[in-house]
């Protein structure tokens, strides 16, 4: 019996891997021109879809009418590209045409404390803003690495490399007294 269940578990694997292979399989295209029905969620919601380079709407699209084949997806919102890929997508209501996305927007946030409290802050070298004794927030940079520099009011600086993720706040302290920590 327990020859049989785990027989019947690894199979089951098996098929279901092979069922997942499919779907994005380049070498194996479906057939192209054939009706077929998409789901496509994305989260947030209320993106905008497109596929084969035709607009589909705001995103849910549920059960929507389109032609079979290998085509370009995008997902974009706000202005940016957040899913650009090319997909299978099969005839019929096929469970491979159902997208599932959780998306995001690529840009991010840092806030910045300093000590001494009142501070000029740069960003890649742009003033940004002033810290006013209270840490400052910097909002919808670009995700990637960025330098950010702090001139006080005790005439020193301090400056570190920070990496922006998309939707996320980096938190950084720039000391700029000029003492060193003790080890």
């Amino acid at each position: 019996m327990k020859k049989m269940f785990l027989y019947a578990a690894l199979m089951a694997f098996l098929f279901t891997n092979v069922n997942a292979k499919e779907c994005e399989d380049p070498d194996n295209p479906p057939p192209r021109g054939k009706d077929a029905v998409v789901n496509i969620v994305t989260n947030p919601p209320n993106s905008d879809v497109y596929l084969g380079g035709e607009y589909l709407g705001k995103s849910p699209i549920v059960n929507m009418k389109v032609k079979s084949g290998r085509q370009d997806f995008k997902v974009q919102d706000q202005g940016f590209d957040l899913v650009s890929k090319r997909v299978n997508i099969w005839p019929g209501n096929d469970e491979c045409n159902k997208m599932d996305y959780g998306t995001t927007i690529p840009k991010g946030h840092i806030k910045v404390t300093t000590n001494p409290g009142k501070c000029i802050i740069f960003v890649d070298g742009d003033q940004a803003d002033k810290t006013d004794g209270a840490p400052l927030t910097i909002h919808n940079l670009d995700a990637g690495d960025h330098v950010v520099r702090a001139e006080c009011s005790n005439r020193k600086s301090a400056e570190t490399l920070v990496t922006v993720k998309g939707e996320e706040t980096a938190e950084v302290t720039l000391d700029a007294t000029g003492k060193k920590k003790k080890k």
